[in-house]
């Protein structure tokens, strides 16, 4: 126990509660020597006083005695080459439970005990993973021969390219296998080296106590715990070799696996380079060989037996997530059926022309859906699936394109969708029955010699070429289609004079490369239409409000490119050249680019500037998530919930940007000066900014202004639409949006309207003429005011006389509106009732008089007055 230090050892000894400690892992020896030393009695006094004097020399004493029992199964159980040097006496006393814990301790002892069982796996389950594991070694010793065999023979690039896939499957079964191991082994060891700590204290304890009269029971007791640990631990290393064996297997069986791969790899670069060399007979020469002919049953029966079982392998390993998809297509078509009702509720300008024709298919638009959906988030799966189930993956969309591309297409051109669809679900076919080299060739140039007699029967016979000169879009489905069938007789004649494998990727290229192309086409349609349908919703109006227009134009923009980007991927996996692809864009991203010591790859570039949008678009999508569907269903106060969503927008960002130096490997800690001096230069250059920053988050933690208040400030009325990091934006009356910096609205003043409410009063002056009753007027004005329904009448109106004015007696109304918006409105709808209700009173308003006295005037002025005044008279009299 010299690994041991004393103040561990004095720790545990002090410190009871934890059992469950991280320390080295010992073997605790079994020693009988003070058990021999208490039953030798006076006879062994003499021979320990004679080596007295040489005791100081002597560094370590066996002293640890268990029962004779525990000791026997310890060296059955333990190796001698593993068992650690024996416990010192001196240590002895630091490592003794006391007696008065030791019934605690051994509490603690048994539930530790009880977790480790728990924790263990269970035997049944060992020996069903241990013939698991032989059954996967002998069978992957199976599949590898037929794989050499294959390799030895003349492959195409389709076999090729299934046995990839299959060994690369294979590789991450094994890969996730081997890594369950390692945690499991881990976790036995640290078990183990538990209870080797609590098995040193025991030993400890039982033989300090082992002599001391009047508590058998208690060392009694403590032999039982020893029995138990030493069971436990028995146990776990039981457990711990079987794992350390099964791992080594699997790790065996993954070397293999990567052998394998590689020789495939190779092969499929070697026939990459030779894609326009001869790799088969002449078909009028292949078949008179005799011993094709007697080895075809054989390797029939060989491929057909290679494609089933890695076809079963597939379809058990991922069979939840084939449950995960079925899932999704029942809750895809339940919100299918939600939008076909809204459509047949809906005006027809509040939806897209074709939106009713297609959700009346609602099966295979949910179809159609998920199966991009698998595809965007199971394409590993699919790219590592074999040949023919990825081609009856892909099967699974002739029935939407049938039943939903027709209604989006013209009817002329719906005849070459039928035929190209045919040709399709062959190919399928032709792949998934695996038959021998020879008939496979027949069979496919039958395939090629089929689909190029239709479609060039098709394109002769149809009115294409008399619209070719009317329609751009015509005269590129007739370009296609002269591309296609020069590629479909390329392709056959390449396969008559044996360019096998550049025959499969021309004709493979032009029949079902032309159905994804086309597949693709319609989903990018449909989802289009469904998401202009969902958005025209008033559900969705609601929600983003004048977000509407650019999550439609954003949204219909990344469909287009998803689509894209998987088709692409479709296109070079049949063509392929999409591992060489990769292999040279990898090589490329990665190349270390040098500027003045600084070194950067174009990959780390392109991650930055990912990181940087991606981030900054998750920031506001899920701000605008907080700010529009989460946070307004609780109970908050007004402002709160959009403090809270723009304070997380600003750590989103804060996020954003660590991630973001993160990844352009700045370290922070070695820019301390520069880090200062910036923060000197931000106090002093950029005061008014920082400023603004300062105030913006002192407007959404204090709030005393919120998003939607009338506010007037410097002179100017109006709404505050937005506070931003540095400024806030205010919406006049006027329609004019004013750019106030925080720091205004913090300090200087500011008069909010709506702070805590929506009341306000409304002031009407009114003037009436001399001699009118003024109580009567009070009465009439309160009784105006009162009876318009825009009136506030939990605050009564109130009419007072104010005074007596120059031509009038002045009055004023009051009263409260319960908007903020409508105040000028009723203010003025008032205003008018009075007037009306003055009017049939016969209360007369007054207009302001003025008496004039003149001193003097001019000669000529005094005439035109006199002339004035004379035909005034005559007219009055007459």
């Amino acid at each position: 126990m010299s690994g041991v230090c004393p103040s561990q050892l004095r720790s545990g000894r002090r410190k009871y509660g934890p059992l469950i400690r991280r320390r080295s892992f010992y073997r605790i020896t079994n020693a009988v020597i003070w058990e021999i030393l208490g039953r030798l009695g006076p006879c062994f006094v003499a021979v320990a006083l004679l080596f007295t004097p040489f005791a100081p020399s002597v560094r370590e004493i066996q002293a640890q005695a268990l029962p004779a029992q525990t000791t026997s199964s310890n060296n059955a159980k333990q190796p001698q080459g593993n068992e650690a040097p024996a416990v010192p006496p001196a240590r002895l006393a630091d490592q003794t439970i006391p007696l008065p814990q030791i019934a605690d301790r051994a509490e603690q002892l048994d539930r530790l005990t009880k977790e480790i069982y728990d924790q263990l796996t269970p035997k049944s389950e060992l020996r069903d993973a241990e013939r698991k594991t032989e059954a996967q070694a002998a069978e992957t010793h199976w599949r590898a021969l037929q794989t050499r065999d294959l390799l030895a023979g003349n492959p195409t690039s389709l076999d090729l390219e299934d046995e990839q896939r299959y060994w690369r499957s294979r590789s991450l079964e094994y890969a996730a296998e081997r890594r369950l191991l390692t945690l499991r082994a881990r976790k036995l060891e640290e078990q183990i080296q538990t209870l080797d700590d609590q098995q040193r204290e025991w030993v400890a304890t039982w033989i300090q106590f082992q002599k001391t009269p009047g508590i058998e029971t208690i060392v009694e007791r403590i032999k039982q715990q020893l029995d138990k640990i030493q069971a436990a631990k028995s146990e776990a290393q039981e457990q711990l070799n079987l794992m350390l064996s099964m791992q080594n297997q699997v790790s065996q069986h993954d070397q293999q696996i990567s052998d394998i791969l590689l020789r495939v790899r190779q092969a499929r670069e070697q026939q990459r380079g030779h894609l326009f060399e001869r790799d088969g007979r002449p078909l009028w020469e292949a078949g008179d060989s005799q011993a094709l002919e007697q080895s075809i049953a054989p390797s029939f029966h060989r491929s057909v037996e290679r494609s089933f079982t890695s076809s079963k392998e597939f379809v058990g390993t991922h069979m939840p997530g084939m449950l995960t998809l079925a899932i999704m297509y029942l809750m895809v078509l339940l919100g299918v059926f939600k939008l076909r009702r809204y459509a047949a509720r809906a005006a027809p300008s509040e939806i897209p022309a074709n939106a009713p024709q297609i959700l009346a298919r609602p099966f295979s638009v949910a179809l159609s859906v998920v199966l991009l959906g698998a595809l965007i988030g199971t394409g590993q799966n699919v790219a590592l699936a074999p040949i023919g189930i990825a081609f009856a993956f892909y099967l699974l969309y002739v029935v939407p394109v049938l039943r939903l591309l027709t209604l989006l297409i013209e009817s002329r051109f719906r005849i070459f969708l039928y035929v190209l669809a045919t040709f399709y679900a062959l190919c399928g076919f032709y792949l998934l029955i695996q038959l021998p080299t020879f008939f496979r060739r027949e069979v496919y140039a039958l395939l090629i010699l089929a689909a190029l007699v239709s479609f060039g029967w098709l394109a002769r016979t149809s009115r294409i070429n008399s619209t070719l000169g009317q329609n751009r879009k015509t005269r590129i489905f007739w370009i296609g289609i002269c591309v296609g069938v020069a590629l479909l007789g390329a392709s056959l004649v390449a396969n008559v004079i044996g360019f096998v494998s550049l025959s499969q990727v021309l004709g493979l290229g032009a029949l079902v490369g032309t159905f994804l192309t086309t597949t693709f086409l319609c989903v990018v349609r449909v989802l289009t239409l469904l998401l202009r349908t969902v958005l025209h919703t008033s559900w969705a109006r609601a929600l983003l409000e004048t977000w509407t227009a650019a999550v439609e134009r954003w949204g219909c923009r990344l469909v287009r490119i998803m689509a894209l980007w998987l088709w692409l991927k479709a296109m070079l996996r049949l063509l392929t050249i999409y591992e060489g692809l990769m292999d040279t864009l990898s090589e490329v991203i990665h190349y270390s680019i040098g500027l003045g010591g600084v070194y950067f790859t174009l990959g780390g570039t392109l991650a930055v500037v990912f990181i940087l949008l991606f981030g900054y678009a998750l920031a506001n999508v899920f701000t605008f998530f907080l700010r529009k569907v989460l946070l307004p269903k609780l109970s908050l106060n007004r402002g709160v919930p959009y403090a809270i969503s723009t304070i997380t927008y600003y750590v989103l960002l804060l996020l954003v940007a660590g991630a973001t130096l993160s990844a352009a490997g700045v370290e922070l800690n070695k820019f301390t000066v520069l880090t200062g001096a910036l923060g000197v230069g931000l106090g002093f250059g950029l005061q008014n900014i920082v400023n603004n920053f300062v105030s913006g988050l002192i407007l959404l933690f204090e709030r005393p202004i919120h998003v939607g208040d009338t506010v007037e400030v410097g002179g100017l009325v109006g709404m505050v639409r937005r506070i931003g990091a540095r400024s806030s934006t205010i919406l006049t009356f006027q329609g004019a949006e004013v750019i106030v910096p925080n720091g205004n609205l913090v300090t200087n003043q500011v008069i909010n309207w709506t702070l805590s409410s929506q009341w306000r009063r409304v002031d009407v002056p009114v003037g009436v003429a001399y001699g009118t009753d003024p109580e009567r007027v009070i009465k009439l004005l309160i009784g105006v005011a009162e009876s318009h329904p825009g009136v506030l009448l939990v605050r009564p109106p109130m009419a007072f006389f104010l005074g007596f004015g120059e031509s009038a007696l002045r009055f004023e109304l009051r009263f409260w509106s319960s908007e903020q918006d409508t105040w000028f409105q009723l203010q003025s709808d008032v205003t008018v009732a009075v007037a009306k209700a003055l009017q049939e009173a016969d209360i007369e308003i007054p207009f302001p008089q003025r008496d004039l006295r003149i001193r003097s005037i001019d000669a000529s002025a005094a005439e035109s007055v006199e002339i004035v005044r004379s035909s005034t008279r005559s007219s009055t009299k007459g």
